[in-house]
């Protein structure tokens, strides 16, 4: 062993693998003052079948005995140390590095960062990882086929090629060829000319012959050390055999490509020589004619058809890029040796991309949605589920951006004179934003309501088959324009914030629009009601609405808050709606969702609330007014006739009242007085503290719910009888017109408006 003077932390080390398992010597080889690291060779024994032992050696080329350098750099263990494997070991194996150190290969032993596994799980953790892969290195399962095909490694590379993959694999055929695209890029010259590339490759085919290719070429400098420019990107790929059988290319090789000879050789091993050939050749012919120019930078794109699907993806066809300048009009200016750069391939910025890293499935349906609304809260909404996939189809919304959205809008404004083109509709800015993340959007820039009212406009609303609409509006006429529109049949999910953001709600209409929006926000105050200290948060006197000034003589009634905390809210109503448009809206019934700001501002809690259908009551004198009977004031109208089945009774009906949507929402039900008198002919309510009791309820809800009428029970199929007409007038109800006098009997409701029984 070899006297050094070492680290603490590497003295610990070498104790270490001296008593690990798997390895059997462990020796100092050398210390590098300059580069201050510690080489340590540890000799692994691997688990080679009985048959391969006598040989000493694993047909793949692995040895009984492994040596496995371990270079400690000098900041052991905060860095991890560099592992390389002797100089004659086999490189065409799958997870082998592309590049060597000091002459050495280099395999991936881990799926991520090394250093993240030193530090989660110590040294040991990363010599279990090299003895796990020295033993399937032996026995040729470094590769599982129902995995998938490992692609070539191309991750330490720094030039990258951005490239629609199911584009381009849709174009190879069994007869072989070439295509031509349009690459942009970006160069940076740092160290030269020859720095390094990150480029896109346009998906759409360009046509490339004499005139056409002088201006394909163009490139401009940048702000210091880029350069931009616009070139060609050359595409090429295998064909059949004279057999007919398809070119499949089933070795692994590791990414060892440098010059011009080499891509050719690797074209040869991939099946496609003939094609890289043909499509330089035409390209050579079409540049024939131009003067003396160059460097001009192109992208080639090799693509190797493997035996089984690829890793990350539904084919066998990898795509392997690379980076090469040439010069007109020979190409290349050094011949063979002209230099070729591997790149890694980046997917491009697609919908399935999104689904996939957002925990959904590549090849999902995009549902088809309307946002009405594209303000602060709806612009969240809409870049959340679309950085999921689920991008909304349509945006409705009437308002142009202005300087003060930017406070919480989701959109940031351009700097500059383009602030001008930063205040354009904020439903076309914001369907701008979603076509970047590849989800086409219809604007819609007009008013909500007028469309509603128009049976023929209502349908630029929503298609048939939408899926919902999500009104992120926090508007009143618009949530009553929804309630009315009775020629809408898809469900209409409404998200609001309340209390200056401390309170955030989602309603979710159920089939057939049962209970409808306004239903369920008359259930929500219901449901507030029974929860005193949130009813007071919400209804308090200190309204969180206040006029901003947003310029000089002009303000705006807004509700102030940071862009953090409207995010909290925007967040978990998005993974809602995600859910909702993953898994389905529920079968029966509506839905409420109420979120709480927690004490400290950081997290918000939701508790769920499962609405059942409304029971509708036509008026028999009203004309298109409708009776919503809610589950709440339904159960206790059922349970009052129980506790009194052979007499007639009744209460009060508290709840809400619409005349633009023509619906009174019968929210809950107060019990008769104590004076009351029940008979079996007929029912007086009495008034003993009930002007109180409604008083009081009402006040407990801001004024949300308030008194609308009686109602009264019928032991047999009857309508209203004249002492029904006289109990109806026994409550004050001048500040609201029309009242309801509902009737319960065995058959089912009967309702009438008071303000005509009282003519």
């Amino acid at each position: 062993m070899i006297e050094v003077k070492i680290s603490k932390a590497i003295r610990r080390a070498l104790t270490l693998m001296e008593g690990h398992p798997a390895i059997c010597h462990v020796a100092i080889s050398s210390f590098n003052k300059a580069m201050r690291t510690t080489s340590v060779n540890a000799t692994f024994d691997v688990s080679l079948p009985n048959a391969w032992r006598s040989s000493r050696e694993s047909p793949s080329g692995v040895r009984l005995k492994e040596e496995v350098r371990f270079d400690f750099p000098n900041d052991f263990p905060f860095s991890p140390p560099r592992i390389s494997l002797r100089r004659d070991f086999n490189r065409n194996l799958p997870h082998m590095q592309p590049y060597l150190l000091s002459g050495r290969p280099v395999p991936c032993i881990y799926d991520g960062d090394i250093t993240e596994l030193l530090h989660q799980e110590r040294l040991v953790g990363i010599l279990n990882q090299v003895s796990v892969w020295l033993d399937r290195a032996a026995t040729l399962t470094l590769m599982d086929p129902e995995q998938g095909w490992e692609p070539v490694r191309r991750d330490t590379f720094e030039s990258y090629i951005v490239a629609d993959a199911d584009k381009f694999r849709g174009l190879v055929n069994r007869r072989g060829g070439h295509r031509f695209f349009e690459f942009e890029y970006l160069r940076n010259t740092t160290n030269g000319y020859k720095g390094f590339v990150r480029g896109l490759i346009s998906p759409s085919v360009l046509k490339v012959n004499y005139n056409a290719v002088s201006e394909i070429y163009k490139e401009k400098p940048l702000d210091p050390p880029l350069r931009y420019g616009k070139s060609l990107a050359l595409l090429v790929w295998p064909g059949k055999l004279p057999s007919g059988k398809l070119i499949v290319a089933d070795s692994y090789l590791p990414e060892t490509v440098s010059n011009v000879d080499s891509l050719k050789e690797r074209a040869k091993s991939y099946g496609c020589l003939k094609e890289l050939d043909s499509g330089l050749n035409w390209l050579k012919r079409c540049l024939s004619r131009d003067v003396e120019a160059g460097p001009l930078t192109i992208a080639i794109v090799l693509m190797a058809r493997r035996p089984f699907k690829v890793i990350g993806s539904q084919s066998c066809i990898e795509l392997c890029p690379y980076i090469v300048d040439i010069y007109t009009p020979d190409l290349f200016l050094e011949g063979g040796e002209t230099e070729v750069r591997p790149a890694i391939h980046l997917h491009t910025v697609s919908r399935s991309l999104l689904a996939q890293l957002s925990g959904g499935a590549a090849q999902s349906e995009r549902p088809r949605w309307t946002l009405v609304g594209a303000g602060s809260l709806g612009s969240k909404l809409a870049l959340h589920l679309a950085r999921a996939g689920y991008a909304p189809e349509i945006v409705l919304d009437k308002s142009p951006m202005l300087p003060h959205n930017a406070a919480r809008h989701a959109l940031i404004p351009p700097t500059g004179g383009s602030q001008l083109l930063g205040m354009d509709a904020k439903a076309r800015r914001l369907c701008d934003a979603l076509s970047g993340l590849d989800q086409k959007a219809t604007p819609i820039i007009e008013n909500v309501v007028s469309i509603l009212k128009s049976k023929t406009k209502v349908r630029r609303v929503c298609s048939k088959d939408s899926w919902a609409i999500v009104n992120a509006t926090a508007s009143l006429v618009v949530r009553q324009a929804f309630a009315l529109t009775e020629s809408l049949t898809t469900r209409v999910i409404e998200t609001s914030l309340f209390a200056g953001g401390i309170v955030g709600m989602i309603t979710t209409e159920g089939p057939d629009r049962n209970p409808n929006t306004a239903d369920l926000i008359a259930e929500c105050y219901g449901i507030l009601r029974e929860d005193p200290d949130l009813a007071h948060i919400v209804f308090r006197s200190d309204d969180a609405m206040s006029r901003q000034s947003i310029g000089q003589g002009c303000g705006s009634l807004t509700m102030t808050m940071s862009d953090g905390r409207l995010s909290l809210f925007a967040a978990g109503m998005s993974e809602y709606l995600l859910a909702k448009q993953r898994n389905g809206l529920l079968s029966a019934g509506g839905e409420i969702l109420i979120g709480r700001l927690s004490a400290d501002g950081l997290g918000i809690e939701w508790c769920v609330h499962q609405v059942s259908p409304a029971t509708v009551v036509n008026t028999i004198n009203g004309g298109k007014w409708r009776v919503h009977i809610h589950p709440r004031a339904m159960a206790k109208i059922e349970q009052e006739r129980i506790c009194h089945p052979k007499v007639e009774t009744g209460g009060v009906l508290m709840g809400r009242i619409s005349e633009a949507s023509r619906i009174i929402n019968v929210v809950d039900v107060l019990d008769a007085p104590e004076d009351s008198t029940r008979s079996a002919t007929e029912f007086v309510l009495g008034t003993k503290g009930l002007s109180s009791q409604m008083k009081t309820y009402s006040e407990s809800v801001g004024g949300s719910l308030y008194c609308l009428g009686t109602w009264h029970s019928h032991l047999s199929v009857s309508g209203p009888s004249s002492t029904d007409r006289a109990t109806a007038k026994a409550i004050d109800l001048s500040r609201l017109c029309p009242s309801v006098l509902l009737i319960s009997t065995p058959a089912g409701f009967q309702a009438l408006l008071a303000d005509e029984v009282g003519k």
